[in-house]
């Protein structure tokens, strides 16, 4: 059985980490937004970045190992709700990130 306190630190914890989250998938949109994703509600996707072909894969790849790394270290630690929010909020950016079209994947 937790504790009231340990319920308290694990809803702080999975809060301070959703916002980590948001800003980590806001950073690989804002870096993409460049010469990589081509999605008509970004605007004009400016010039093909020719270097970028594996961007998306790589965001993907990271977003999900982030996820899978940090639910196993919630679920050994005990904080469930921290793990439950690593898994819905960083697996769903990466499904997010991984169905934009790109210039080599539209």
């Amino acid at each position: 059985m937790r504790t009231e306190e340990h319920r308290d630190v694990d809803f702080a914890v999975a809060s301070v980490a959703a916002l980590l989250d948001l800003l980590l998938i806001g950073v690989f949109l804002m870096l993409g937004g460049d010469g990589i994703w081509t999605a008509d509600w970004m605007g004009y996707p400016g010039p093909v970045d020719s270097t970028g072909a594996s961007y998306q894969g790589d965001v993907v790849h990271f977003a999900g190992w982030t996820s899978a790394t940090t639910a196993l270290l919630g679920l050994v630690l005990r904080c469930w709700v921290t793990a439950a929010t690593q898994v819905v909020l960083l697996g769903g950016g990466a499904l997010f990130l991984a169905s934009l079209p790109t210039y080599w994947n539209p």
